[in-house]
């Protein structure tokens, strides 16, 4: 779905996937989001976007309630699902530095909303923990078998259960 021809509603939840299908878990927030998509949940419309998060600001404006998902690497255990209240407090950059091949990944494209106070009323954002971000690999398992788990989590988190 293209984004710029979104209709968003006062009630609409937007959740955005990001990623990069062709860097192995970088392509988690992608993955999460086409499954979310595939449950046509009421009241929730989804977008991919993949690569550079620049476009998030015109992309979640108007949105009420945005849900963001992307992959992550903490050094954790492969799989593990983080949450933040992103219009409460800054993420954590050194989580969400590893995947990015842009100079401003998704922290940073939050904090440029926050200080031109056009962060959305709600907004939180998810990551999942990966293993692999070469180049030309694909999700790996740790990952795989975890995205169930984090899209009914956001699920339970929005209510729409």
């Amino acid at each position: 779905m293209n984004a710029h021809n979104l209709q968003l509603h006062q009630e609409t939840i937007l959740i955005i996937g990001i990623g990069n299908i062709f860097r192995g878990d970088d392509g988690a927030g992608l993955a999460a989001a086409r499954l979310i998509r595939e449950l046509q949940l009421p009241g929730v419309a989804v977008l991919e976007l993949d690569g550079d998060p620049s476009t998030l600001l015109d992309r979640w404006q108007g949105a009420q309630r945005v849900v963001v998902i992307d992959a992550v690497a903490s050094q954790s255990s492969p799989g593990r699902i983080f949450r933040f209240a992103a219009q409460a407090a800054p993420l954590p950059r050194r989580l969400f530095a590893c995947c990015s091949c842009h100079s401003f990944g998704l922290a940073e494209q939050i904090e440029i909303a926050r200080s031109l106070q056009q962060l959305p009323p709600s907004l939180t954002v998810y990551g999942i923990e990966g293993k692999d971000f070469r180049l030309g690999s694909g999700l790996s398992p740790e990952v795989q078998q975890a995205l169930p788990r984090l899209v009914e989590q956001i699920r339970e988190d929005l209510g729409i259960c």
